[in-house]
């Protein structure tokens, strides 16, 4: 009887932990699905910088130097975007499936692995946006007069500041610490989960039984 009610909780909190993990991969599939989506959208931009016939007629007629910072910025932007939507495109398709037909543990595993990509899609995005803001700037000295592209690159650099402090600024608000990492935060995590659940396993036989011998459910 002890046994069986044992088997009983630690089915149920195993059914708990896993539906946590439900939660959490979910989320995880959104955030990827949302970056994956802008991403491309940010892909179609590089594409049409580097096919427009004006842009190539009017980085034929710059300098050299021109003409590499371009088409390095514009490429680069184009690669580490597409990255940005192979990956995220990857991730949601494969951990999911992982994560049902795996084996013992696949859902934990699948989490974590996902918790790893995900950083770096989104350095790869943050990349190819920079790279797409450098990219308009040359873009803007090779189209417009003088004081039209000193004004181009003011607004596009104070665009680019006020965006990365509002990244850091809302990066702080919503950091969970050990949240990214799959190190020594959980390997804590395991064993607090282990002794909360040999703590909720003696609290249900105690209150099966109700006899204790020196602080051991008999």
């Amino acid at each position: 009887m002890l046994a069986a009610d044992r088997r009983a909780v630690d089915s149920e909190l195993q059914a708990q932990a896993v539906q946590i993990k439900n939660i959490e991969m979910e989320n995880l599939d959104r955030y990827l699905q949302a970056v994956g989506t802008q991403a491309a959208l940010i892909t179609g931009f590089a594409i049409t910088i580097v096919m427009s016939s004006d842009l190539i007629q009017a980085t034929n007629e710059a300098s050299h130097l021109v003409q590499v910072v371009h088409y390095a910025t514009a490429v680069s932007c184009l690669c580490l975007e597409f990255y940005c939507v192979q990956n995220s495109t990857m991730v949601s398709v494969f951990g999911p499936t992982y994560a049902l037909n795996g084996p013992k543990g696949s859902m934990h595993s699948a989490v974590r692995a996902m918790k790893e990509e995900r950083m770096t899609i989104l350095y790869a995005f943050g990349g190819g946006a920079i790279c797409l803001g450098l990219s308009q700037t040359v873009t803007a000295w090779m189209l417009m007069r003088t004081p039209a592209a000193i004004v181009s690159t003011v607004i596009i650099a104070v665009t680019s500041y006020v965006i990365g402090t509002s990244a850091k600024r809302i990066g702080k608000k919503f950091h969970l610490k050990g949240d990214m990492g799959t190190g020594e935060d959980d390997n804590k995590k395991v064993h607090a989960n282990q002794y909360l659940n040999g703590m909720l396993v003696q609290e249900t036989t105690r209150g099966i039984d109700g006899r204790k011998v020196e602080g051991v459910v008999l």
